[in-house]
């Protein structure tokens, strides 16, 4: 049985570095509770606002789950690791619930780019027809391909293959992106020129030209972020094919589960700098929890004559908006 990653604790005991183990994963089990609640409340923002179509918006939703399942997943494999447990049945469920999830999220990255292309291509009604039928088949053959590859890879002598899929699977996707937002700013400078174009754009494909490229442009650098922190922690993962010794690959493994800890939360900060509306409900979810401080009326103003109050009122809502802005 070939789990995904495997961290030897009995040989960690007796090469004395258990203790330095236990520090590392009781930190990384603390990132993973403060992890929760961020993560969840982006998904719930993912559910009550519109940010990009309604097909890669599902795709965006579903990645987030799947963060979540991956969380769990390692959590129980910290507490199994820590009562010796990790040779059971309990242990292969969980690395095989969190390869799936690995599979899954490097799949995830060519259904984002498929989903653009179709926008690329369906220019003159992709934001009035929701086509859910592209979602639909971009996360099922996504979940089942993910699924299949996590089974055969606990079964496999070598999982190089596998490892290598991922990594074509990545560079392809940030590649194609790439082109795809050259292709829709080489429409738009077409369709911004009349003269030298050689079609008429209606409003509706010029505006999904922009919303291409503005999509392009966010799912860029979180493709490129994924595909990064991907890139290190499949070559982690793979170490185990090679004659390391069992030391070695535990440190490797240790750098595997950091490496995912750190781009989805990565990922996450990143939808919050670069979506507005993710800002503004954050502000407003703070505000609600007395975090920041709202703006409020002038505390003496009922008692002014209505021009000073008025002035006095103003200058004291400019005063704090500016605390707010710096």
């Amino acid at each position: 049985m070939h789990y995904l990653v495997y961290y030897n604790s009995n040989q960690s005991k007796l090469d004395d570095t258990w203790v330095y183990y236990q520090i590392l994963t009781y930190f990384e089990f603390a990132c993973i509770c403060f992890s929760y609640p961020p993560i969840i409340f982006l998904g719930y923002q993912l559910f009550q606002h519109r940010i990009f179509h309604q097909n890669l918006q599902n795709c965006v939703r579903a990645a987030v789950v799947e963060y979540l399942i991956q969380l769990t997943s390692r959590s129980i494999q910290i507490f199994l690791i820590f009562n010796s447990e990790e040779n059971g049945l309990a242990f292969y469920y969980a690395s095989l619930a969190r390869c799936t999830c690995y599979f899954f999220v490097s799949f995830s990255l060519p259904g984002f780019v498929i989903e653009r292309c179709c926008a690329s291509y369906f220019l003159s009604d992709y934001e009035k027809r929701s086509r859910h039928y592209i979602s639909i088949l971009l996360l099922t053959t996504s979940a089942g391909s993910s699924a299949l590859l996590s089974y055969l890879y606990h079964q496999s002598e070598s999982t190089l293959v596998y490892h290598i899929i991922v990594l074509v699977i990545n560079g392809i996707s940030s590649v194609v992106l790439a082109v795809i937002e050259k292709y829709n700013y080489t429409r738009l400078h077409e369709s911004s020129n009349l003269r030298k174009s050689k079609k008429e754009y209606s409003l509706a494909e010029r505006f999904q030209i922009s919303e291409n490229i503005r999509v392009c442009e966010l799912m860029k650098t979180i493709i490129n972020v994924v595909a990064l922190f991907n890139l290190l922690s499949t070559a982690s993962a793979a170490l185990d094919n090679f004659k390391f010794s069992q030391s070695f690959l535990n440190v490797a493994a240790t750098f595997f589960n950091f490496c995912v800890l750190t781009y989805g939360s990565l990922v996450f900060f990143l939808f919050y700098y670069l979506v507005p509306q993710f800002r503004l409900a954050l502000k407003s979810t703070f505000t609600k929890m007395r975090i920041l401080n709202p703006v409020s009326p002038f505390p003496e103003a009922l008692n002014e004559k209505p021009c000073q109050m008025a002035a006095k009122e103003t200058d004291e809502y400019f005063t704090q908006l500016r605390k707010q802005w710096l």
